[in-house]
């Protein structure tokens, strides 16, 4: 299962497609589905994607304000919090 059919299904991608973030959920799926990606890597970096956007917009700025600074800021956090994955990097890339 690739990454186009997994978001025809998924009730996550739904969920950020009619949240907040809808204008980035989109651009960021249309990524994952030109590059490719499997079911699990999709569904790991869309609840990447997810966390991010929550702890970005959580701090007080708006989820257009996103920069590389934010990013490097919320995987500071996330590894300090959380187990670190080795593919949480290479998801935000995207």
């Amino acid at each position: 299962m690739n990454a186009t059919d997994y978001l025809n299904r998924s009730a996550l991608y739904r969920k950020l497609v009619y949240g907040p973030y809808r204008e980035f959920a989109g651009v960021y799926a249309a990524k994952m589905s030109n590059e490719g990606l499997g079911r699990q890597c999709t569904w790991r970096s869309l609840n990447l994607f997810r966390d991010l956007m929550d702890w970005h917009v959580g701090n007080g700025h708006a989820p257009q304000d996103l920069s590389e600074v934010h990013v490097d800021r919320f995987l500071e956090h996330r590894f300090k919090h959380w187990k670190p994955d080795s593919g949480d990097r290479a998801a935000l890339r995207r």
